[in-house]
């Protein structure tokens, strides 16, 4: 078998203008599941085992990341907004929950100003206005001062330990899956360097967005990690102070919510679903 099916639900490929898609089968309204910055689509693999068809799920390779393009410009937060509403046409979702992780989350709240008739609810996974500077040093090192390549793949999981510790087994078989692409000299990232600098130097602009954050008028889900850098109580609290329909919820979790506790979240998620219902 393949070592990159590891997900019980065994999610459907496609393309649409190029960006891949990973589907997984489930009860309406839908959801459309935005990564963070360096990850790919399938990082939400346990995320969908956990929700096991109560909600359908469909998840992007983010451009610059994973199968999808990575052209020497284009990342700013309009082009991402394009390529997931695009990704909601074609897959028929006319108004899912949207939920997103770090960068996904960003651009999942400019989506939702953007076009709130399409969106029945916002899922903000570990983000908000202002970015803790351990977090922030720990997403440019992790993007910016990783190794090119790796020899094989005891080395390359072996730097995954290294600077994400704490995991299970099956999270790290996730990101050796999902992560890298191999050639005869061994493995690189299937994230481009490029792309996630150019990311990067958007936070400078991202305040516009979360200074308008009042005026998203759907039910909103805030969920913190209680042991992330990124994220921290208070800039939680004073988010879903500023928004008109939020609640919060906090996991034990780290900034990866949704590779520390899929199970918590989805439950998170599926219940949120129900009530926009």
């Amino acid at each position: 078998m393949d070592a990159r099916l590891l997900s019980s639900g065994m999610p459907r490929g496609s393309l649409v203008g190029g960006i891949r898609v990973w589907e997984w089968p489930g009860a309406p309204p839908g959801a459309l599941l935005l990564h963070g910055i360096g990850n790919y689509g399938r990082y939400w693999d346990l995320f969908a085992d956990a929700a096991a068809g109560r909600l359908r799920l469909v998840a992007p390779d983010a451009r610059g990341h994973g199968e999808s393009p990575k052209p020497a410009t284009g990342y700013a937060p309009a082009q991402f907004v394009a390529d997931a509403l695009a990704v909601m046409d074609a897959a028929g979702l006319e108004r899912p929950i949207v939920a997103g992780h770090s960068m996904g989350g960003f651009h999942a709240a400019a989506l939702t100003l953007a076009h709130p008739e399409r969106v029945r609810g916002l899922v903000l996974v570990d983000v908000g206005p202002r970015i803790e500077p351990e977090g922030a040093s720990r997403a440019k090192r992790l993007s910016l001062g990783r190794p090119d390549r790796f020899p094989d793949e005891a080395a390359a999981l072996a730097y995954l330990r290294e600077t994400s510790p704490g995991y299970g087994d099956a999270v790290y078989a996730n990101r050796m899956a999902w992560l890298f692409d191999r050639d005869a000299g061994g493995l690189v990232w299937r994230s481009a360097k490029h792309a996630l600098a150019r990311i990067l130097e958007t936070r400078r602009d991202r305040g516009g967005v979360w200074a308008r954050a009042g005026e998203i008028e759907c039910p909103v889900l805030v969920v913190r990690g209680t042991r992330s850098p990124s994220f921290g109580e208070e800039s939680a609290r004073e988010l879903v102070a500023r928004l008109p329909r939020a609640r919060l919820v906090e996991l034990d979790a780290a900034h990866n919510v949704a590779l520390d506790q899929p199970a918590a979240l989805a439950e998170a998620v599926i219940g949120f679903a129900r009530e926009t219902d």
